[in-house]
């Protein structure tokens, strides 16, 4: 088993709690006989190829084919503020703190047509051996002060504490004697040092995680490292340590709050042997329910347990009808044609086959054909040779007509499509027969480079319902499968006008026009590359990218609009050129104008 914890790339360098969670979460992966990496490095993250990545924020969206279990251990009201839902709609499951999160997924899912995972985690500290505490001292509160005025008056108060974390954060205690103490490594040890050397820890929280019942880290590291723990009024805290800590009532004015903590602390010193058996118990309870090796267990055999039961739910039907996936080339990159065929090899669905659409020489052909043999012998792998040079239209649409199986999909040469790319789309496909084409979100990854504009060299590029196909509701070629009785006759049996690009756009867009259904999986589970170098990709150039849109545009409008008044005269050689097409659609556009102004005056009399 290997497992990423994803770190947020925007905050390398900057001190954050996230940093060291990472870091003991490696250790309890490790403890467990698992492989662990912590990174926020996405290409470093790819090449280690998880089997689980688990995202350390909410913001961290699922863009890698493994099993992604967000942490959902904020505030609700914070994600919610948070409004980026695709982000963290793509998760497979979610590691939830409290009730109030467990909700909130629940609301987030219910028109989910998958099942998702829902488990336990915290932001809590690796197991440790109890150290009884030798001394007590001042108590010690550690904390990125992320909500700056947070207990400000209670802190400039308080005449016993040592605190620590960020220096900008805490300004307010800076030369305080007493006050302030520093910065703390993110090693997964100092923390806890700070805590056992004083013999007494302060947790705490954000008005938001009291309201919710959401625990911090602290509790968690107070009780590993055998302190007292003294506490605010977090039901979770309450709920599970008990009479084994000590609780301030933060409802209390500033001053009061002050003097409640200092008896606290004159009765832990006055009480020692009894402090010492209350830091014990919380150890144990600790240890036996909540430290990161337990819960990252927990975690671990939940997936476990979810994948057998998910595979069970999406291949439920009584038959497994096959899959064929188009796949275009010239032969030129085989490198990345074999990643793709890969792609298509490790798909969980049974019945999947490859139908790769040729262009090029014979030769070529059988040279291709044995690389793929000698590579992929296990993949079931079609050919259709197109003689000569054909647009990419031609290509496409000639892919789709030599197809038999009932069910149809594509996959671009230089992409890929995740494992359960096909299990998931076939499952709701057969659950759903009124249903034509399903499709998922799709993950954009810059290859080669650095992206340009600061872009994120993965990021989830689409992953939203579709109403209306506009740029913001965009469908990857590699990501659906269309059923195949369903695509009109005329798509299967018209001449395949020429076209450079946008031919799979088109298809799409003729299938919402025969208002056939659409069903998102919200589910990601494709991706396509990007390259600064644009050396065999499949970008055109701006030419190809005009003939291609006005291409588009005259056959979707010819099924609605009026022709009357086009120039019938035009030899069809001339209008194949590129000007002359946008003369055609210069003479549509006026004329349906013309048409709005008649209605018009129509209505007004």
């Amino acid at each position: 088993m290997r497992i990423v914890f994803q770190k947020v790339p925007q905050w390398k360098g900057i001190p954050h709690a996230e940093a060291e969670l990472a870091r003991r979460m490696v250790t309890a992966a490790q403890v467990l006989g698992f492989h662990a990496l912590a990174s926020s490095d996405l290409r470093k993250i790819d090449r280690f190829a998880p089997d689980i990545v688990v995202p350390l924020y909410f913001s961290l969206p699922k863009i890698f084919d493994a099993f992604t279990v967000g942490c959902m251990w904020n505030p609700a009201s914070m994600i919610r503020d948070y409004r980026n839902w695709d982000h963290v709609k793509s998760y497979d499951g979610y590691g939830v703190a409290s009730e109030s999160q467990e909700q909130l997924v629940k609301m987030l899912k219910f028109k989910s047509s998958v099942p998702y995972l829902v488990t336990k985690i915290f932001p809590s500290s690796n197991r440790t051996e109890f150290r009884r505490p030798e001394h007590f001292t001042s108590p010690v509160y550690i904390g990125s002060n992320w909500s700056k005025d947070r207990h400000k008056d209670f802190f400039s108060i308080l005449k016993n504490i040592h605190v620590y974390g960020p220096e900008n954060r805490w300004l307010y205690l800076a030369g305080k004697k007493g006050g302030y103490q520093g910065e703390l490594l993110c090693d997964g040890r100092s923390v806890l040092e700070k805590y056992h050397e004083a013999g007494i820890g302060l947790a705490l929280h954000h008005e938001s995680h009291n309201r919710e019942g959401i625990p911090s880290m602290r509790p968690f590291e107070i009780a590993a490292s055998g302190a007292v723990m003294i506490a605010d009024q977090n039901d979770f805290v309450h709920r599970v340590f008990g009479d084994n800590a000590l609780y301030l009532d933060t409802d209390l004015d500033s001053v009061a709050l002050a003097e409640q903590l200092e008896e606290h602390v004159l009765w832990i010193k006055e009480h020692q042997e009894q402090a010492r058996e209350m830091a014990c118990a919380c150890h144990e309870i600790f240890c036996q329910k909540y430290s990161l090796e337990v819960l990252l267990e927990g975690v671990v055999n939940d997936v476990c347990q979810f994948r057998k039961g998910k595979e069970k739910y999406l291949t439920s039907v009584q038959k497994t009808p096959a899959v064929e996936l188009i796949v275009r080339t010239d032969g030129k990159q085989k490198s990345r044609l074999v990643r793709a065929l890969d792609s298509i090899r490790q798909q969980a669905y049974p019945l999947v086959t490859a139908h790769v659409i040729f262009r090029g020489e014979a030769d070529d052909l059988l040279e291709l054909r044995e690389t793929i043999k000698q590579e992929l012998p296990q993949l079931d792998v079609s050919y259709t040779h197109v003689v000569g040079e054909t647009d990419r239209g031609t290509q496409f649409y000639n892919g789709l007509r030599s197809t038999t199986a009932p069910f149809v999909g594509f996959l671009d040469h230089d992409d890929i499509i995740f494992h359960d790319h096909v299990t998931v789309l076939m499952g709701i496909l057969l659950r759903n027969q009124d249903a034509a084409v399903v499709y998922g979100g799709s993950v954009k990854v810059w290859e080669d480079g650095e992206p340009p504009d600061g872009e994120m060299v993965r990021k989830l590029a689409y992953f939203h319902d579709v109403d209306g196909f506009t740029e913001k509701a965009f469908i990857t070629s590699n990501s659906y499968i269309v059923r195949r009785d369903t695509i009109p006759w005329q798509v299967m049996n018209q001449p395949i006008p020429s076209m450079a690009c946008r031919e799979d756009r088109l298809f799409l867009k003729l299938l919402y026009r025969d208002r056939v259904k659409f069903v998102f999986s919200e589910k990601v589970t494709s991706a396509f590359f990007c390259r600064v170098s644009k050396e065999g990709h499949s970008n055109e150039d701006n030419d190809m990218l005009e003939q291609g849109k006005v291409a588009s545009e005259l056959i979707l409008r010819s099924s609605t609009s009026p022709w009357r008044h086009v120039d019938n005269a035009l030899p069809v050689q001339e209008i194949l050129t590129l000007k002359l097409l946008k003369q055609v659609l210069s003479a549509i556009k006026n004329d349906f104008y013309q048409v709005r102004r008649q209605l018009q005056n129509l209505l007004k009399h």
